[in-house]
């Protein structure tokens, strides 16, 4: 049991938020790592204050102090994102929605092939999805952004996932497939195998999108409550 009161272990909260540690989920490893320490500390030596003993503790991180530990964890919770989008993206892999998939494909090759698209229309086409992408993820950051303010607590996770919703310069990566492929009026002479690895690769895109623009959002509470046990309670 920890010889710490709660007065100090919110202490330590404090400590990690002042060492530019924003996330409840990170601060609350930290400060049990800490209490654990300064507990063994006290153990040892019943002359120091408890400030004597947070602050050897904190020097264990060493130079960076708490930035290592920051930076492992992102990227251990980028890693498990990534894992999750590739998963929505494989159940869009098998039936029965792998038919809406193909026949999205279907209908972007007959586009590209058999109808004459001006330049004009398809770069519309592109601001036109880019705008709207960029408003849902804003309003769903809105969203977010009055969940912490109710429960005044940012986790590191439901960040990931909304802020790689709000990426909005993503939307615009379809504009390179106009340099790669040339003018748009010569796609229609393109080969047929080129165009349907083009509208593969179109409509894949515009299906990470809305995996992770919408999907993935969607279910937040769920990945977020299968990452944090305590999230719910919190």
């Amino acid at each position: 049991m920890s010889q710490l009161t709660d007065q100090q272990i919110e202490s330590l909260y404090k400590f990690t938020r002042q060492h530019f540690v924003e996330y409840y989920d990170l601060q609350t490893e930290l400060v049990d790592h800490m209490a654990n320490g300064i507990d063994q500390q006290w153990n040892e030596n019943t002359n120091l204050t408890f400030e004597q003993a947070r602050d050897r503790e904190f020097k264990k991180f060493g130079v960076f102090g708490f930035m290592d530990v920051l930076e492992q964890r992102q990227k251990a919770m980028s890693k498990k994102y990534a894992k999750i989008v590739w998963q929505h993206f494989k159940d869009y892999m098998r039936l029965p929605k792998i038919l809406g998939f193909v026949l999205s494909i279907l209908i972007a090759y007959t586009i590209l092939k058999y109808t004459s698209v001006s330049e004009e229309f398809f770069l519309g086409a592109i601001v036109t999805s880019a705008i709207i992408y960029i408003s849902a993820t804003f309003y769903r950051r809105k969203q977010i952004k009055k969940t912490r303010v109710a429960s005044d607590k940012k986790w590191m996770f439901e960040d990931i996932i909304f802020s790689q919703a709000a990426t909005g310069g993503v939307a615009l990566i379809p504009l390179h497939f106009y340099n790669i492929f040339g003018r748009l009026s010569g796609i229609s002479e393109m080969n047929s195998v080129w165009i349907l690895i083009l509208s593969m690769i179109i409509c894949s895109f515009y299906l990470f999108l809305y995996i992770m623009t919408v999907e993935i959002p969607q279910m937040a509470d769920e990945y977020l409550e299968q990452t944090y046990p305590e999230y719910r309670m919190v």
